[in-house]
């Protein structure tokens, strides 16, 4: 099996530029650069748990796993979106890798319900290293989700709620933050990311409707403006209209 210090995070961001392809997320990102946020705030996650643990708890492989972690993370979505295979991702990284990276990918031969069931089912049951992975996805997707619904307003509202759905269910089987500190603060700003997106869809409709109401409202009064503006006559009729009498009044004497 390949050590972790002997991983290339060049080659594993070139494998993955190959399999996210020009693909996107469903808030529309560019897969890549969304892959590419979730190694950032993996990494920022692990940086932190492992150094608010005690020394005597700590094992002597912290550094190959914090960058187990940021591999695992940029290709998290590999398995999901392209033909590769676990055998790909391993040949790549190695199989510790490889593995996390199964656990974060959803079967899609299931229907929707049991394919997110059996999902989080293996998640809750997962080393720390792949949650750590999950929660920080969770919190890059609650971003851009944010980001979808100030860009799209109401048109974004179904999409988001799907989403918010599946990210709800995902962060209940994050188990581990109830063991470690740090994970349950990220997984705690999460859920408050999760909250805002509903806020957000609430506003949305509420815009939306407030505006149907105000069109209902205003439907006759913006008839007779437009039927005044129609049946007025327009200014340069009435200009011409004069020209032609002052130059009629000055012709008169001759």
């Amino acid at each position: 099996m390949k050590k972790t210090d002997e991983l290339s995070l060049e080659k594993t961001l070139a494998f993955a530029a190959q399999c996210y392809a020009d693909k996107n997320t469903n808030t529309g990102v560019e897969l890549f650069l969304f892959c590419k946020q979730v190694a950032a705030r993996s990494e920022q996650i692990a940086v932190k748990l492992y150094n608010d643990l005690r020394p005597d708890y700590i094992t002597d492989n912290l550094k190959d796993n914090i960058t187990a972690i940021v591999h695992c993370a940029v290709l998290h979505d590999a398995l999901n979106v392209s033909a590769c295979a676990f055998e790909n991702v391993a040949e790549v990284t190695n199989v510790q890798i490889a593995a996390m990276v199964a656990v974060l990918s959803r079967d899609f031969r299931l229907v929707e319900t049991k394919r997110d069931m059996e999902f989080r089912g293996r998640l809750s049951q997962s080393p720390l290293g792949a949650q750590i992975v999950a929660v920080a996805r969770i919190i890059c997707t609650a971003q851009s989700t944010i980001g979808l619904l100030d860009r799209d307003g109401l048109a974004a509202v179904p999409r988001s709620k799907k989403i918010l759905g599946q990210m709800d269910g995902d962060l209940l089987a994050i188990h581990a933050a109830g063991k470690y500190y740090v994970l349950r603060l990220y997984t705690h700003a999460a859920r408050g990311l999760l909250t805002d997106i509903s806020h957000k869809i609430k506003a949305c409709r509420q815009k939306a409707k407030m505006e149907k109401m105000v069109l209902q409202n205003t439907k006759t009064l913006r008839e007779s403006v437009e039927n005044a503006r129609a049946s007025k006559p327009s200014a340069p009729k009435k200009r011409e209209k004069r020209y032609a009498k002052k130059r009629t009044i000055d012709r008169d004497p001759e």
